[in-house]
């Protein structure tokens, strides 16, 4: 008896499960990217959003939003109650990663004050988010911004941004340089990039 042949794969079956499992592949990395640049795009545009709010704030209230004195005369029915700022002219920053459970900083009062005039989205002072997942405050009193005659700045909350998204924002939108430009990066003089996704361990900013 002749022995029993044994089925198996061609070469040219080979090269086509080959050319399949390739091009999967290559789709399934080009979708990743495209969701990492649309969220590269959403975190700086960030910025923007809240420049556009903060003015309108401004326009209507003659006013910043988080330092409004008259913000519980304004927003009587906002639940939770907005507090006032003191009407400096000036955004103070006081750290706190939960500004959900305190109102004591203007970068606090920021948002909620934004979100009782219906210029941005949300619930009360919680922290804004970042498309990457981190929160963000507005405030002048940082390391960056540092007097009242500065622009608010926009501030990605240390360990928010991996080595890179903060290299691909700057890069983007700015010089790829966080030590200069408009985005800039606390005490960090280049980025990272053989450990890309390790966080930074310090704040990034930047002007509205």
């Amino acid at each position: 008896m002749n022995p029993r042949k044994q089925a198996g794969f061609t070469l040219v079956e080979i090269s086509i499960v080959l050319v399949i499992v390739g091009l999967l592949l290559g789709a399934v990395l080009k979708g990743q990217e495209l969701i990492f640049n649309s969220k590269v795009k959403a975190s700086f545009n960030l910025g923007r959003e809240l420049t556009v709010a903060m003015a309108a704030y401004q326009d209507r209230y003659r006013q910043l939003p988080g330092d409004d004195s008259q913000g519980t005369t304004r927003f009587p029915s906002a639940t939770p109650a907005v507090t006032n700022g003191n009407g400096d002219g000036f955004l103070n920053e006081v750290a706190n990663w939960n500004c959900a459970a305190t109102q004591a900083g203007d970068n606090c009062r920021f948002v909620h004050h934004l979100r009782a005039a219906g210029f941005i989205s949300g619930s009360g002072s919680d922290n804004l988010r970042h498309a990457f997942g981190g929160t963000v405050d507005v405030a002048q009193g940082n390391y960056f911004v540092t007097n009242a005659n500065a622009a608010p700045a926009m501030n990605y909350r240390a360990a928010s941004l991996t080595q890179k998204a903060a290299a691909a924002i700057d890069t983007a939108f700015d010089d790829g340089n966080p030590a200069s430009g408009t985005f800039r990066c606390q005490t960090v003089t280049s980025y990272d990039m053989s450990n890309p996704d390790n966080f930074l361990a310090q704040s990034c900013i930047v002007p509205l």
